[in-house]
């Protein structure tokens, strides 16, 4: 896609997101037919597996940290639990389970703002209660929970799953913001804040991601920052303690720290630097570490689910993930990769993880990859099957 500025985006709705996209009902009924898959029934939890989670939190090195001092590494899947705002269809406790007996300590859940608040005055109860059960299967495989709360993706500007009253009120077709992230902050504070009051006890969910990819301009980062103050003012006014992530703009661009200056919530604790690291190291590029003159990451790359892999590339990845540890030490906010992938079967493909991962595990750094299964496991990303069958390259994410 192309933003407002005419650049390229990091994902198009066309190829990784368009197989989660879950409109008119017709889609939930396609997800229900995969055989895993279960309508919203409340079963006993696996207490055993649910009692090891415990509360976490954030420090200026590690992203997640219990109460005893020890060190989680979270690493897993995106997972989208709702697939139709008006069905409590959503993945069963059996693939929960799988996704932890296979190795992995969390799940990144995509939200869809859209599906819990369509309108201005109303909430949809029954997405509350799919995503609650979501959760509570998560919780009982013993994985750790990240809440991609507004999932930004689609037009105008990001928003193609936000409600139609947040960004354009006046009915005539045409956002009434600036971008994206405006209309983002304007309208949807409330819903953050609704999310973060059902559930601020819940020590299965290791953070908020409050807003994935904000439209905003990279050459606009101390904007972009400012903002992020109101919306971490806006959780801490009803959640004190559950981290909450920072992205930069589209997910990976360049933040210089003079734009941190913008920054100024009533608390920095418990916060957590987020970027999405597509990354492939083309050496055709004039942009040594992948980052153009405005600080927009290069174009194209594996998030577009066509583009491969050269692994004479591998120097580059460092360099660019390299950027931004740097910017996050500097502010003292450790770091969490919330996505990478490349699309099945594409040149380099297997060696791209491999050096992704390798990469990871030099700097200490947990990630979630991009994303479990789509339109019933065709997705470009997709680690299983129509059948939920791990595809074999998943062992070279550990």
């Amino acid at each position: 896609m192309v933003t407002r500025e005419g650049k390229v985006m990091r994902r198009s709705v066309g190829l990784a997101l368009a197989t989660l996209l879950m409109t008119a009902g017709a889609a939930g009924t396609a997800q229900a037919a995969a055989p895993a898959r279960e309508p919203v029934a409340r079963t006993a939890a696996a207490t055993t597996q649910a009692a090891a989670l415990t509360r976490l939190h954030a420090t200026s090195s590690h992203a997640f940290v219990d109460s005893a001092g020890t060190t989680h590494l979270l690493i897993g899947p995106n997972v989208q639990p709702i697939w139709d705002a008006d069905s409590t269809d959503t993945w069963g406790q059996s693939t929960y389970d799988s996704i932890k007996a296979k190795g992995f300590t969390a799940v990144r859940m995509v939200l869809f703002w859209d599906m819990f608040q369509p309108t201005e005055a109303a909430w949809n109860e029954t997405a509350f209660t799919t995503l609650s059960t979501a959760v509570d299967r998560a919780k009982a495989a013993g994985l750790y929970v990240i809440l991609d709360t507004i999932h930004m993706s689609g037009q105008p500007d990001g928003l193609g799953h936000a409600p139609s009253w947040a960004w354009d009120p006046d009915g005539d077709g045409n956002m009434n913001y600036a971008d994206g992230l405006a209309a983002v902050v304007d309208n949807g504070l409330g819903f953050l804040q609704t999310i973060a009051n059902r559930y601020k006890d819940e020590t299965a969910i290791a953070a908020y991601d409050p807003v994935n990819e904000p439209y905003r301009s990279s050459t606009q980062s101390a904007s972009l920052l400012s903002d992020y103050t109101k919306i971490v003012n806006a959780i801490r006014a009803t959640d004190s303690t559950t981290s909450i992530m920072l992205e930069p703009s589209y997910g990976d661009s360049k933040v210089p720290t003079s734009s941190f200056s913008s920054f100024t919530p009533t608390s920095r604790s418990n916060l957590i630097w987020s970027f999405h690291d597509y990354y492939n190291g083309d050496p055709n590029s004039a942009n040594t570490n992948g980052y153009d003159s405005s600080g927009l990451g290069q174009n194209p790359n594996p998030s577009d689910g066509t583009t491969g892999y050269n692994s004479a590339n591998k120097a580059a990845l460092a360099s660019h993930l390299q950027v931004q540890l740097d910017m996050a030490k500097a502010e003292s906010l450790p770091v969490w990769i919330g996505e990478f992938g490349i699309g099945n079967g594409l040149t380099g493909h297997d060696q791209y993880i491999k050096d992704k991962v390798a990469l990871y595990k030099s700097k200490g750094l947990d990630y979630a990859w991009w994303e479990y299964s789509s339109n019933n496991g065709s997705g470009p990303f997709s680690m299983v099957d129509a059948n939920e069958n791990w595809r074999s390259w998943v062992s070279y994410l550990f």
